[in-house]
């Protein structure tokens, strides 16, 4: 199927308002306490539940999970655990949804944002792509760069639209790449752009792009699954910022 050249709206009228589909959040986190409470205030109104999986925490980010309203089932990975399997942890996410009686996923880090009318855009989208035969999405992927409402736009960082939101299939095709793999069933592809903004925390300031990087480049030291390297992550040449508009912002 060939790639669809358009984004599929999501504004305007049609239903937005109401919530016509359950969709479910998918949280994977190690140690991610500094963005949880966040994580929380601005994903969960747009959810009808999350299923998490904390990765052998240290930082009490197992605890906080715990005792979320919100969480259907919380998965755990001991904290002997030597290094972090995404796409197995994926897997063990997907599966819980389905329990808890989900139609979509919405995969997101706990670094990650979602703007504001977030939930009546992707009903939007959900009912248009259905028309198109499509049911799994790529969103836009904002990387924050300085300040909270300001992203990077220059090059690879204005194109960046990983699949996330996806309907649940007994069938799903799992990635089996151990970094940077597909979250959404790679029968799907090639995933649709959806006009939804997703907004990234990880790379606000220098410091956290710092972290990013070390933590890939000791992952995929060889540059097998991204033949680019990480050093991108924190060359400022050629840099273009944008301003988040104010009516598609994101709020905690």
């Amino acid at each position: 199927m060939r790639r669809l050249w358009f984004a599929i709206p999501s504004g305007g009228l049609g239903h937005g308002g109401k919530r016509r589909v359950r969709i479910l959040a998918l949280l994977a986190v190690r140690n991610g306490m500094e963005f949880l409470p966040g994580w929380f205030a601005n994903v969960a109104p747009h959810m009808d539940g999350i299923v998490a999986l904390d990765d052998g925490s240290t930082d009490g980010s197992a605890d906080f999970l715990a005792g979320r309203p919100e969480i259907l089932e919380l998965l755990r990975n001991p904290p002997e655990r030597e290094r972090w399997d995404e796409m197995a942890n994926h897997r063990r996410l997907v599966e819980a949804a389905a329990r808890h009686g989900a139609e979509w996923a919405l995969c997101l880090d706990v670094d990650e944002r979602l703007e504001r009318d977030f939930r009546a855009r992707a009903e939007r989208v959900i009912r248009r792509g259905r028309l198109l035969g499509r049911t799994a999405f790529a969103v836009r992927l904002r990387e924050l760069w300085g300040a909270g409402d300001i992203y990077r736009a220059d090059g690879i960082w204005g194109r960046k639209s990983p699949p996330r939101l996806f309907r649940l299939r007994p069938d799903h095709v799992f990635d089996t790449a151990p970094v940077h793999g597909f979250k959404a069933p790679l029968q799907e592809r090639p995933y649709p752009l959806a006009d939804l903004l997703v907004y990234h925390l990880g790379m606000l300031t220098p410091d956290r792009r710092e972290r990013r990087r070390a933590r890939y480049e000791a992952s995929d030291p060889e540059r097998i699954w991204q033949p680019l390297g990480y050093a991108y992550l924190v060359d400022e040449r050629g840099l273009i910022v944008e301003r988040v508009p104010p009516r598609r912002a994101w709020l905690e």
